[in-house]
């Protein structure tokens, strides 16, 4: 196979086998020049041993801070009887895998076995298409505050987008389905969630930056999404009237969003903005909701442990049947 390369202004044409060609076919399309390499390879390791920064001062005071808070005022809004506090005093089955995953990021360690459990395939191959692509549409933008409302709005987006693609693919349902296994809606629930799921949303998280590029993370805005969120995941079921229906998402709509009842399905998408859901026909109004979960919940029963194991499990049973599918499909078009 003949290649050409352009090297200092000049066409470089060199004979290679087909085989070697094609191993480093990306490499000879658009190649990351040395000093980008190295300041890759830098950010990987970094972000590898940054892993291992368990009882992290600023990481536990950041938790430590918001949901105590939180819990209090939730439990001064609904009383005792419906209050997170006492579903995490009583410690039932489902609570205790909320505790559990909530203690995991207070610690730091969940991201931990989040890379660990992928071998970090989808961290790197996040880090790389960042890199590669980079296209930094946000610099032209010049207002800081614009610029950071852009990429706000755009990530919000992305992320109605993952949360329906994980929902509609039976494969990514069965990941996402551990965090509505959750019976019982406690302030810490907002927490559950699998390490392959979020392995696998690396690649989706990555979208964003790698078209507007990235950009200084204002605190407050962390600050105001992790009460948002326990807020969604709490036992109040305001609508917040006009806000809750037209532009952000209330616990009275992601309540909907975890009932069991096979009709809210599909329903109440958005993280921080209902009216992504409304733009594309998933936004349910409000409506009661008897009870939390998923159908033949195989979860909360056997222990966390036991629970984590269950949906990889599942998961590569499903993959494995997807596989089979498209290699019948593949086999059967070519003949």
């Amino acid at each position: 196979m003949v290649l050409k390369r352009k090297i200092n202004n000049k066409i470089k044409v060199s004979y290679k086998p087909k085989s070697q060609c094609l191993i480093r076919y990306f490499s000879y399309t658009r190649p990351l020049p040395t000093n980008l390499k190295m300041e890759f390879y830098d950010k990987i390791y970094n972000k590898f041993f940054n892993l291992f920064d368990f009882l992290n001062q600023e990481n536990i005071i950041f938790y430590l801070s918001i949901a105590p808070v939180m819990l209090l005022i939730e439990l001064s809004i609904v009383g005792w009887d419906e209050s997170s506090l006492k579903k995490i005093a009583q410690y039932k089955k489902s609570t205790r895998t909320d505790v559990f995953f909530f203690i995991l990021d207070v610690l730091n360690i969940y991201n931990l076995i989040t890379v660990v459990i992928s071998f970090g395939i989808f961290h790197i191959l996040a880090r790389l298409i960042y890199e590669i692509t980079a296209f930094e549409l946000i610099s032209k933008i010049y207002n800081p505050y614009i610029q950071f409302i852009v990429l706000f709005i755009f990530s919000d987006l992305k992320n109605y987008f993952s949360h329906y693609v994980f929902h509609r693919y039976k494969t990514l349902w069965s990941l996402h389905e551990f965090h509505h296994s959750a019976t019982q809606f406690c302030m810490l629930t907002r927490h559950r969630g699998h390490f392959l799921e979020a392995a696998l949303k690396r690649m989706i998280d990555v979208i964003p930056f790698a078209i507007f590029g990235s950009i200084k993370t204002y605190f407050i805005v962390k600050v105001l999404t992790e009460i948002h969120q326990l807020l969604l995941h709490s036992s109040i079921k305001s609508d917040w009237g006009f806000i809750g229906r037209y532009i952000f998402v209330s616990p009275s709509a992601h309540r909907i969003h975890h009932s069991i009842k096979r009709e809210h399905y599909g329903k109440n998408f958005g993280n921080t903005f209902i009216f992504w859901d409304r733009l594309f026909k998933t936004y349910q109004p409000k409506t009661m909701v008897e009870k939390l979960g998923v159908e033949k919940n195989p979860y909360n029963k056997d222990g966390v442990f036991k629970d984590i194991f269950k949906v990889v499990v599942r998961f590569f049973r499903y993959l494995k049947i997807d596989i089979k599918k498209l290699l019948t499909k593949s086999v059967a078009n070519n003949v």
